[in-house]
């Protein structure tokens, strides 16, 4: 049995690297436009269109999105729930599982839910086994809260004994608490470091 948290489905992409699309996005919920689709930092743009199927009967009408690229398209459907506003909120309904879900993903040319397109989040590939998963939890807190890296990340060594800057218009008490977040992360680093290190001396003994 595989007792570790997360390290599994390496094999399939992770949601925060992956293209995707927004149900709730301006350019959907207003009847067309424009799509900023991004991963990897990278904005690729998709132009869509909302229009709607006129059946025999208004309960037949399907909301329906076009999307298109220079060589590709595809149709998507939309389902209705309501709020609590006394409107309502669209949702993709899956091409392949026809389940209602906000995001799609790019796979395969095609947008799909999570699932389908066997898209795992990065939370569910880690592993604590891995000697530089504390250094790397690290620099996501600071890229995440903080934003203040250094042009030359800190090797896996200095990363224990830097610092990361307050960044500018932070008050100081959100800033103190974010360090003491990130200190654990130095602690758990330092410790995994002389583990390993001592492991590798017994080995040469």
């Amino acid at each position: 049995m595989f007792r570790q948290r997360g390290g599994w489905n390496k094999t399939h992409g992770t949601a925060e690297n992956t293209p995707r699309i927004d149900s709730f996005d301006p350019a959907i919920s207003e009847g067309g436009g424009v799509l900023f689709v991004c991963a990897d930092g990278i904005n690729r743009l998709i132009d869509c269109d909302r229009y709607t199927d006129y059946g025999p009967t208004p309960e037949a009408d399907r909301e329906i999105v076009e999307l298109w690229g220079k060589v590709w398209s595809q149709t998507l459907e939309l389902s209705r729930k309501r709020n609590g506003f006394g409107g309502s909120q669209a949702f993709f309904l899956c091409p392949a599982c026809g389940e209602r879900r906000r995001y799609l993903y790019l796979s395969g040319g095609v947008f799909l839910c999570r699932k389908c397109a066997q898209v795992n989040y990065k939370s569910q590939q880690e592993t604590r086994s891995d000697s530089m998963y504390f250094y790397h939890k690290g620099c996501d807190l600071v890229e995440k809260h903080l934003d203040t890296w250094p042009r030359v990340r800190p090797d896996g060594f200095s990363f224990c004994e830097w610092i990361p800057e307050r960044p500018r218009y932070m008050h100081q008490t959100t800033y103190r608490r974010y360090l003491r977040r990130f200190a654990k992360y130095q602690e758990q680093h330092r410790r995994r470091q002389l583990k390993d290190m001592a492991r590798l001396l017994r080995l040469f003994k």
